[in-house]
């Protein structure tokens, strides 16, 4: 009987390390997501030679940075990412829609000033 005891719980605790990694990876794949809808959504705001920096705060961009881990979007952008928009704008994009990022944070190279 002990044995079997083992054995199961040997067998759950396999179980809980293979789902924390589908957990993982899923919600890796959740954050690049949406921050491809971010790039996608907020381009104009975000984006080194277009626009401004204060998107409509009940637009469809601020509506995709509310929902989002800014901190773990900052992770997510690529070198081609960089190349295109300036991380300032991000800042304040997501300052704009209600999500900042906290003061001193780094993001992708980038320290988020005082206000």
């Amino acid at each position: 009987m002990a044995r079997g005891a083992r054995v199961t719980g040997a067998y759950l605790c396999c179980l809980l390390v293979v789902f924390a990694a589908i957990r993982s990876c899923s919600s890796s794949y959740e954050v690049q997501a949406l921050k491809d809808d971010i790039m996608r959504y907020c381009r104009f705001y975000l984006e080194k030679n277009m626009g401004h920096q204060f998107p409509p705060e009940k637009g469809v961009c601020c509506d995709h940075v509310k929902s989002a881990n800014v901190a773990s979007i900052c992770q997510e952008f690529t070198a081609q990412d960089l190349a295109k928009i300036k991380l300032s704008k991000w800042v304040s994009v997501a300052k704009v829609c209600d999500n900042p990022l906290a003061v001193g944070f780094n993001c992708a190279g980038y320290i988020v000033p005082a206000a």
